[in-house]
């Protein structure tokens, strides 16, 4: 078998599988994946004594493995329903407890596709979800990122892991992944994708207040120019005595989810502010693609910020930031494989 020259992005595929799948299927790979990165983190404690300039002993702690994720919005399952195992749709606290075997694949670099045995297969094993954020642009393709977090890596073989007995490659992986005739089901979304008037979207009002006069039947012209939507799950590890390895890991509630819009400015923000009384209401924030896609906020979302920049002599125009922040409450649905 002739040793690849390189690695680029055809000979490359990613697959998240609940915890302990001895099958990867195809609906478990990544399609519409943009980039994968892995880091290996090892923390070492350092242990000196009197008397002896020279360390004492470099101790080694639990490695940190993460893996992160980036995929376009194309219809195809989303990251975060693969790493949850479909429990994004329903339940935060859920998603955050699921883990998942990530595998990446390195396969011939002289095919166009994918497929036959790999040259290597790395896989993440026992991953948590640690941060998962949306993106949508007037320049270029809506993605959805996602960064898993563990403590257990293997190349091609765990034969003399003993830590995780659970841990095992699938019997399949060999299988051809891919078959160079994939196509985004609904299309990869771009900016005229994202449905601000679709009956499941929800914008707040100090958005919708720089609308212009034709904002309703036209698209809703909220004059939007991106809007993203981010979580940091903020894992943990629990130790415990007579184990190297924890115990288990969790995400620290509450967890802050965070959205922003910016916006063409054609009126000023709009936003009073008052230092003799409340300014904010709770604020429901829902959005939804032609793709599918509905990312539910809930209701109890409040403006941490508003920003007005630009307009300067440079020629350049003015835009204004949007930021609303709650707790623990994000709901993201769509996306299906279909063969």
């Amino acid at each position: 078998m002739a040793t690849n020259n390189r690695i680029f992005y055809a000979c490359q595929a990613v697959a998240i599988c609940p915890r302990g799948t001895t099958t990867v299927g195809a609906n478990h790979v990544v399609r519409g994946a943009q980039s994968v990165g892995m880091t290996s983190t090892f923390t070492l404690d350092q242990v000196f004594e009197l008397g002896q300039l020279e360390i004492y002993e470099n101790v080694e702690e639990v490695a940190d493995v993460e893996v992160n994720i980036e995929k376009v919005i194309d219809g195809q399952r989303l990251l975060f329903d693969l790493a949850s195992d479909g429990a994004c749709k329903t339940s935060l606290t859920s998603a955050a407890k699921t883990r998942s075997d990530v595998y990446v694949a390195i396969f011939d670099d002289g095919q166009d596709n994918a497929t036959g045995v790999p040259k290597q297969v790395c896989m993440n094993s026992g991953m948590f979800i640690s941060s998962i954020s949306y993106n949508y642009s007037v320049d270029g393709s809506a993605t959805e990122s996602i960064s898993l977090v563990g403590n257990d890596r293997f190349w091609n073989a765990v034969s003399n892991v003993v830590a995780d007995p659970s841990v095992s490659f699938p019997d399949d992986l060999a299988n051809s992944l891919f078959d160079g005739a994939d196509e985004a089901p609904s299309g990869v979304v771009r900016r005229a994708n994202l449905n601000l008037t679709g009956s499941s979207s929800v914008i707040p009002a100090e958005v919708i207040s720089n609308a212009g006069d034709d904002a309703v039947g036209n698209g809703g012209a909220y004059h939007i120019q991106s809007v993203s939507v981010s979580a940091d799950f903020g894992n943990e590890s629990i130790q415990e005595l007579g184990r190297f390895g924890p115990f288990t890991r969790y995400a620290t509630f509450p967890i802050e989810v965070t959205c922003e819009f910016e916006v063409s400015a054609t009126k000023g923000d709009l936003v009073n502010v008052s230092g003799n009384a409340q300014n904010l209401q709770n604020r429901q924030i829902v959005l939804q693609d032609d793709a599918g896609t509905i990312i539910n906020l809930g209701s109890k979302n409040k403006l941490t910020s508003v920003g007005y920049t630009g307009g300067d002599t440079g020629g350049g125009n003015a835009t204004m930031t949007f930021s609303y922040s709650n707790f623990n409450s994000l709901l993201v649905d769509g996306g299906s494989y279909s063969s």
